[in-house]
C-alpha cells in the first residue's frame, strides 16, 4: 500500500505473523525517510526527514494507556472508533 499525498509507504505484517505493538495486534506498519529509495517519492511535501509507526485494532485510549504505561511518548490517533489506532513517531 502507499499513500501518495504524505509519501509514505505501508506494509501489512506477513499472514499468521502475529505482531503486536504494546499489546495490540498490529494492522499495517507504516513509515518514510526521505531520501530513502526503499520509500518512494510522492507529491506531497513532507513535514519531518522521517516517520514511522503502526495502525493497531483496538480504542485509542486503550492503545494510548498502554503505550504511556510502557514509557512511550509516541502520538496516537484514532483512525477508525474503537476498531483501528495509529501510533506513530517522528525520527531523529
Amino acid at each position: 500500500m502507499r499513500i501518495e499525498a504524505n509519501s509514505v509507504n505501508a506494509f501489512r505484517p506477513a499472514h499468521g505473523s502475529n505482531l503486536t505493538a504494546f499489546g495490540f495486534h498490529v494492522y499495517a506498519v507504516f513509515g518514510y525517510e526521505q531520501h530513502d529509495p526503499m520509500f518512494k517519492q510522492g507529491s506531497g511535501q513532507p513535514t519531518t526527514a522521517s516517520a514511522y509507526g503502526v495502525a493497531v485494532t483496538g480504542a485509542a485510549e486503550s492503545v494510548e494507556t498502554r503505550a504511556r504505561q510502557a514509557g512511550s511518548d509516541a502520538v496516537i490517533r484514532e483512525v477508525a472508533p474503537l476498531l483501528l489506532t495509529a501510533v506513530f513517531r517522528h525520527g531523529h
